[in-house]
């Protein structure tokens, strides 16, 4: 039997772990070189499920993974029960500069509500940290007392623990229903809906209403009576051909309705410029009244002055008046006198 060749043997174990350590550096040394850089978040909620390389994601795309889950209180001098969780990002995740996002626009992401929250693939999956955008007056960043190492990422509370506090308010609400009181009132409207029914004035609109629809039916009947007839039909007709009068009718008096309107607007023009006019005249009659009233005044002094003459005037009128009225008389009675004058003095015989 030959004794084993311990020289072979061993040069082969060299070299299969020269090979395998160039394909371990070959095929890791792209993750062993790659930039990280680490932030921390604070979790209020249990972190079940979630262990130390578990990913996170920004929308679905792998950015890094958790480093380490911790109490703050065991890194920090503080008395909360946060849980801290550091996680590394890969800097080629990024379109840019890493270190340049984190110092100069983190804090505007933050106020435009970007977060990190506890997700699971699955109801029942494992779990991982998801970073997204949400609503920032409803996810308002987790105060902290003390300064972080790292960059500060708030977190946001998980769809899965929002599930359970919606549904624990549902149950509480729902503790603080009276059912029995419901479901009490509930028979007692029954009972009452019952006596109501059984009651003869339910039963006499029961048959009111029966009467109603029995009623409505002939009426219904005739209605259909009264389309099937051929005089109804020539009644349509002359409704139509009333109808088609009436519209002629409006249409010819469309014109004469639109001339009279343009000329009560031109009477209305015209009342307005009257208005007007006398409304100026208003104006000048204070100053029309005044003098006129000096002429009265002026009037009444010179009929004072000539009193006396006017008075010897109207007698001598009335005389003039008084003989023309003698004359006229005469002249009635004599003719001849008034034409011819006296007749002269008659002369006796012998003279």
């Amino acid at each position: 039997m030959n004794a084993p060749n311990y020289f072979k043997l061993g040069i082969f174990v060299i070299v299969g772990t020269c090979i395998l350590t160039v394909l371990i550096i070959i095929f890791g040394a792209g993750k062993l070189f790659q930039k990280r850089v680490m932030i921390e978040t604070y979790f209020e909620e249990s972190v079940q499920g979630l262990e130390i390389g578990s990913p996170i994601k920004f929308r679905g795309v792998h950015i890094g993974k958790v480093e380490s889950i911790k109490m703050a209180a065991n890194v920090y001098k503080t008395e909360t029960r946060l849980i801290m969780v550091r996680s590394s990002l890969l800097a080629e995740k990024f379109p840019r500069s890493i270190e340049e996002f984190l110092e100069a626009e983190l804090i505007n992401e933050i106020n435009k509500g970007l977060r990190i929250r506890l997700s699971f693939q699955g109801i029942t999956g494992t779990a991982y940290l998801e970073m997204d955008y949400l609503d920032p007056l409803q996810n308002p960043v987790l105060q902290i007392n003390w300064l972080p190492k790292d960059p500060y990422f708030p977190s946001a509370s998980s769809v899965i623990t929002r599930l359970s506090d919606a549904v624990s308010n549902i149950m509480r609400r729902l503790q603080d229903i009276n059912i029995v009181g419901i479901t009490q009132q509930f028979e007692n409207t029954l009972n009452s809906m019952h006596q109501i029914l059984e009651t003869s004035q339910f039963k006499n609109a029961t048959h009111e209403a029966t009467l109603l629809l029995s009623e409505i039916r002939q009426t219904n009947q005739t209605l259909q009576t009264l389309l099937k007839n051929e005089s109804f039909g020539l009644i349509l007709e002359d409704v139509q051909k009333m109808m088609a009068s009436a519209s002629r009718i409006a249409e010819n008096s469309e014109k004469p309705v639109q001339q009279l309107l343009t000329n009560l607007s031109h009477t209305a023009k015209k009342i307005k410029q009257t208005s007007e006019k006398l409304s100026s005249f208003s104006k000048d009659l204070p100053e029309s009244s005044i003098q006129f009233k000096r002429m009265l005044r002026r009037l009444d002094s010179l009929l004072f002055l000539q009193q006396d003459d006017i008075e010897k005037t109207v007698d001598n009128i009335r005389r003039i008046t008084e003989n023309l009225k003698e004359l006229t008389e005469n002249a009635k009675k004599y003719p001849s006198q008034f034409l011819f004058g006296a007749p002269p003095t008659p002369s006796l015989p012998g003279r």
